[in-house]
């Protein structure tokens, strides 16, 4: 009977630790019916090696001109009358518009008192810093003697030859220390037969320096007419007469007299 009873007891151990299990299992199951579990992300850590060795920028800046090969001028107006404006005040009252048709070199400034000037130039590479905005707008031909590290691929840039004279050389100018002087000569290339000169006044009698208002710097002492400027016309003037070429000074007071003077309303005339 002993014997009998442990199987007994033993028997129902089994069963409770059955039913023990069974329920176990059941709470796990349950607790997982439903249940969903999110993929984690593997995050790489920052190193050295995930940061680009060179980062892109765009630079605004226009590029640098980088080619500065001479020009040549050519003969576009061989025969022709050509009148250079320079800036003297002898123009305050003068009217443009009678320029109208007329072959026309601009010196600096002279470009906003006559837009419709076929060429534009200037010696000091300033004056292309201070107006480039304008300049870079303007569909005409553009020549100079001095470089500039802005300088658009559409100017044209000839050699600085010799102060005084005529240079025959087509892609040199004579400079004689000043546009005015540089710009008869680049007349000559162009193939003008008469030259008429307006606002070559070649003074300074004070405030009243050019016929528009100026430029950012102090304008050109009376010295520096008399002493620099003056002096070279006169080899300019004898070359020209040797090669036919009529340069008449259309400035009623100018102290240039190394070329015929005749009146404003005179140099009209020749249209």
């Amino acid at each position: 009977m002993q014997r009998r009873g442990n199987i007994i007891k033993i028997q129902k151990d089994m069963a409770k630790v059955k039913e023990s299990s069974n329920l176990q299992n059941s709470n796990v199951h349950r607790r997982n019916i439903g249940r969903q579990f999110a993929k984690t992300a593997t995050v790489q850590p920052i190193t050295q090696n995930n940061i680009p060795k060179h980062i892109p920028l765009h630079n605004s800046a226009p590029t640098p001109r980088e080619n500065f090969n001479f020009s040549f001028v050519d003969n576009l107006w061989e025969g022709e009358t050509v009148y250079i404006i320079g800036g003297g005040p002898s123009l305050i009252d003068f009217n443009f518009k009678g320029l109208l048709g007329s072959k026309v070199i601009a010196i600096n400034k002279g470009i906003y008192a006559y837009p419709a000037a076929q060429v534009l130039y200037w010696t000091d590479s300033r004056f292309y810093t201070w107006y480039k905005n304008d300049i870079d707008q303007l569909n005409c031909l553009k020549y100079t003697i001095k470089t500039g590290a802005q300088y658009t691929d559409d100017i044209q840039i000839l050699r600085k030859g010799a102060p005084h004279g005529l240079e025959e050389p087509k892609d040199t100018l004579a400079h004689g220390n000043n546009s005015g002087y540089a710009a008869i000569n680049l007349a000559y290339h162009l193939g003008a037969k008469r030259i008429i000169l307006l606002g070559y006044d070649m003074t300074n009698e004070g405030s009243l320096t050019h016929f528009h208002d100026g430029y950012p710097t102090k304008g050109t002492g009376d010295r520096v007419y008399h002493d620099k400027f003056l002096p070279g016309f006169k080899s300019l003037a004898a070359s020209l007469k040797k090669k036919g070429v009529a340069v008449l000074n259309a400035s009623p007071y100018s102290r240039l007299q190394d070329f015929t003077k005749i009146s404003l309303e005179a140099a009209l005339s020749f249209r």
